[in-house]
């Protein structure tokens, strides 16, 4: 999450768009088996928004494994009349993976740039 942070910050320095970095501390009990006595569960995460007056785009880690996807994080873009949802997870050697609500799995695309612009459209 610190990677992807700091790659949209890069993309809109010197912009008009708000990019606010916080800290999550998140539950995932996707990682309950991975360490029961470790607290693995619970840990501190990146979270992105994104603000353009009163349109936003909220990026929030959910957990780290569901199975088939690792690294699961919604994309919530909200505008005037529009609410969106997306999924991100990551790719399996680096970057990340980008699908629609509605979609599966196997419906992912690599996020490249022009994509991740495309889908947050709404804030200009």
């Amino acid at each position: 999450m610190d990677e992807l942070a700091q790659q949209i910050s890069q993309w809109f320095a010197g912009c008009a768009i708000e990019v606010t970095l916080s800290t999550r501390l998140l539950h995932d009990l996707s990682a309950v088996g991975y360490s029961l006595n470790s607290g693995i569960c619970r840990y501190d995460i990146t979270a992105i928004q994104l603000q353009n007056g009163d349109r936003s785009v909220r990026i929030v880690p959910e957990q780290l494994w569901n199975g088939v996807e690792t690294g699961i994080v919604i994309l919530h873009v909200d505008a005037p009349g529009i609410r969106q949802v997306f999924y991100l997870s990551m790719a399996p050697e680096s970057g990340w993976f980008i699908r629609r609500q509605y979609q599966s799995a196997k419906d992912n695309a690599i996020m490249t740039e022009e994509l991740f612009f495309e889908v947050v459209d709404r804030l200009a």
